[in-house]
């Protein structure tokens, strides 16, 4: 056996004539890009929301929806609290997937539609004024955890 990689072969053309190593290579090249997508997707998400000293207010909703608008459980752990205030995580909030959702695919069908996840809201301490931050990971269905961070610019 002749060894290309991490494939094995009996030669370097199959029965057909077909060049084996142009396979293997093809198989290798897949791989490498199947690996860098789900690197890409696994970035972390950050976002920048402002909210008014002492005022509680939600910064952000996490849903989930199947491609036929079905809700899909959504859990949020929170993985590093706020400084200067507190972070507050409401299950079972019902609200309505913008209009604004990209209408590519299966997700933008099902804009306008009701919704049910969960709401992160932040109170800032009394007084505060500056810069503050929440972190949390978000799960949903089968899919691995999607860390997120989120910047409080407080007035």
């Amino acid at each position: 056996m002749e060894r290309s990689g991490a494939l094995f072969f009996k030669s370097w053309r199959d029965e057909k004539g077909v060049d084996m190593r142009s396979f293997a290579a093809s198989v290798a090249c897949l791989t490498a890009s199947l690996l860098c997508v789900q690197a890409a997707l696994a970035k972390d998400l950050v976002l920048t929301r402002h909210a008014v000293s002492g005022v509680d207010s939600g910064i952000s909703k996490e849903r989930s929806w199947d491609r036929h608008c079905n809700p899909v459980s959504v859990t949020v752990t929170v993985t590093k609290n706020p400084t200067h205030g507190q972070i507050t995580v409401l299950a079972g909030v019902k609200s309505t997937i913008p209009e604004s959702t990209l209408r590519s695919g299966s997700a933008g069908a099902c804009a306008g539609k009701p919704a049910t996840g969960n709401e992160i809201r932040y109170k800032s301490n009394p007084g505060f004024h500056g810069t503050d931050s929440v972190s949390y990971n978000v799960v949903n269905g089968a899919r691995p955890p999607q860390a997120t961070t989120i910047t409080i610019e407080v007035k």
